[in-house]
């Protein structure tokens, strides 16, 4: 049995239970022929196996999920210091070595999936995602979308180990409760995490969009794991922030239905068993409650494609190889006009450019593609007839691979200039820009970088 952290090809993260029965012979926790040399690190309460990478990784990768284990045996109420042996978590450097992990356990029943935790061993499995350069770790360390991952296995491993009826217990506590630590250990607990974090906040956006529409299930529902009707990532976002909720705001009923959670015995009639406790717990004002929690809320970004990592003044975006990474900003710039400036710095990958848009509209938006050791390339995008047009271009030679730059950009009306260190160009844009505008930060497939002290003054310049 399986239960693992799907990731589709279009980067749209979603967990999803599987029941998959791993080959006979197959090794709880298998090597990765392919990934080269493993680095073993432990803690008190993991081991971490990094496969291929380089020994600050597994440090790294051991730094985020040791927390895990004291965090899950709070929220279960379960007192163990620590587990009879490490538990072990394996980080592979490149996804042919996962791939080559997952198929000793499942056949290659799961060969998309990049992350999962094996029942029966009690292990956890990651590949290094997205993809990128030995020099891209060494500059912003551990993807963020790998240090979550690290965290939601680990999370789920702990559970594993710590209740014998985890493989009754019901989606939304799964789910809510390994996305709920690893927000927490991967945050370090700071306030507003949930609403600053490109991945979180998207989910908050999600689930307010579908509170607006009224096509938010109602608690009796999510508890029930009765949301069948939405969408998967709907689904998965409603399971997380309702959890979020619940664990903030409800904790001293949470308490309640995960000790009957932990301790119900399995079955046919465990389900309603568990739906009945949480309903009765939670009572009717949950729902009331919970709009308005989630209505006082307010998510920075909604990210279309992973993965931006905002560390404070650094944010590091990087892209899979085959998608580009798009982060929008939520809250547009009020006025007809747009000033932003910043830093950055393109690091080595299969591409090398990083992109800013604005004046998002359902005509298109515009963008400003920073291309390392070329210059940069000013874009249209025609919604319409789903084309890329090019407004204008320039060569800017101190715009250099793994070399920070300063960038200014200007535009009014249709008036753009493009400031690059002690250089500026100007362009006029086809298109007028909005009252209200948009904007947000991307990479090309396959390329990664550093936006350093980025503002965006939310009015007038």
């Amino acid at each position: 049995m399986i239960h693992r952290w799907h990731v589709l090809r279009a980067f749209v993260l979603v967990a999803v239970a599987a029941s998959v029965v791993a080959q006979a012979g197959a090794p709880g926790a298998p090597g990765a022929p392919g990934d080269g040399a493993e680095v073993r690190k432990s803690g008190e309460a993991f081991t971490v196996i990094c496969h291929g990478g380089e020994e600050s990784l597994a440090e790294q990768a051991l730094a985020i999920v040791e927390p895990v284990w004291a965090r899950i045996g709070t929220l279960l109420g379960v007192e163990q210091p620590k587990p009879p042996q490490p538990v072990e978590v394996h980080l592979y450097r490149t996804i042919a070595g996962y791939e080559a992990a997952e198929q000793k356990l499942t056949g290659g029943k799961l060969a998309r999936n990049l992350a999962m935790t094996h029942h029966d061993s009690r292990t956890a499995h990651v590949a290094l995602q997205p993809p990128c350069r030995d020099e891209v770790l060494r500059a912003g360390g551990l993807p963020y979308q790998t240090a979550v991952l690290l965290a939601w296995e680990a999370a789920h491993a702990a559970r594993y180990t710590l209740c014998p009826n985890f493989r009754d217990h019901p989606e939304w506590f799964c789910d809510g409760l390994a996305a709920f630590v690893a927000a927490a250990v991967v945050g370090k607990e700071q306030p507003g995490e949930r609403e600053r974090q490109p991945l979180w906040s998207t989910h908050l956006g999600r689930v307010q969009r579908l509170h607006a529409a009224k096509k938010l299930p109602p608690a009796k529902s999510v508890l029930a794991d009765a949301v069948g009707d939405l969408d998967l990532d709907d689904r998965y976002a409603v399971r997380v922030v309702f959890f979020a909720f619940l664990a903030t705001e409800r904790a001293e009923q949470l308490s309640k239905v995960v000790a009957a959670i932990r301790t119900t015995g399995g079955g046919s009639g465990y389900a309603n068993k568990i739906a009945d406790a949480a309903r009765s717990a939670f009572g009717a004002g949950v729902d009331r409650d919970f709009a308005k929690w989630l209505a006082a809320l307010r998510p920075q970004w909604n990210e279309v494609f992973r993965s931006l990592e905002v560390r404070g003044d650094d944010w590091v975006q990087i892209a899979f190889p085959d998608r580009n990474a798009i982060a929008w900003r939520t809250e547009p710039v009020a006025g007809k006009s747009l000033t932003a400036r910043g830093r950055l710095r393109i690091l080595p990958g299969d591409k090398q450019q990083l992109n800013l848009l604005f004046a998002k509209t359902d005509a298109g938006f515009h963008t400003i593609a920073f291309v390392a050791d070329r210059g940069f390339t000013v874009f249209d995008y025609d919604a319409a007839n789903d084309r890329f047009d090019r407004v204008g271009e320039a060569h800017a030679p101190g715009l250099r691979l793994g070399v920070t730059s300063e960038f200014r950009v200007e535009a009014t009306g249709k008036k753009l200039v493009v400031h690059l260190d002690d250089k500026h160009w100007d362009f006029e844009l086809p298109r007028t820009l909005p009252n209200g505008v948009t904007w947000g930060l991307g990479a090309q497939a396959g390329s990664a970088g550093i936006w350093q002290a980025v503002r965006v003054p939310a009015g007038s310049k």
